[in-house]
């Protein structure tokens, strides 16, 4: 079960994909600015946090900046209407996964599980060629 942390000044965003959370035996917590989301991630595990690019008190790219430094392996996917080249220069470098449209839709959630999949896997490859050679 991955644990999932959505933030954006507007819970509504994310009204079409919780339920796909759900079934999939994930779950979801939601905060409404850039401070309450480095606290919750201060005081919980996440395996993922989906953010808008605009939040009240910092932008996107400066919540993932300072998630970062609280946990560098933490996995992210912004909100953003950027044209893709555009989001590419602009998150360059800060292990973003993907960007989801500003109102994410199933395929959307579809694409990332597929994407959460082929990490795992490939993840599950690694440490057993590492446990192959003891």
């Amino acid at each position: 079960m991955a644990n999932i942390l959505l933030v954006s000044q507007e819970k509504t965003v994310f009204k079409k994909i919780e339920p796909a959370f759900s079934k999939d035996k994930t779950t979801t917590q939601w905060v409404d600015s850039a401070q309450k989301a480095l606290s919750t991630l201060s005081h919980k595990k996440f395996d993922l946090f989906i953010i808008s690019e605009e939040l009240p008190d910092m932008t996107g790219r400066k919540l993932i900046e300072k998630a970062l430094f609280q946990d560098a392996m933490m996995n992210s996917v912004v909100l953003s209407q950027l044209p893709h080249k555009d989001f590419h220069e602009a998150y360059e470098g800060l292990g973003v996964l993907m960007q989801f449209p500003l109102e994410p839709g199933m395929q959307d959630i579809r694409n990332l599980m597929d994407h959460l999949d082929r990490i795992d896997k490939i993840a599950g490859e690694t440490n057993s060629l590492k446990g192959e050679g003891n």
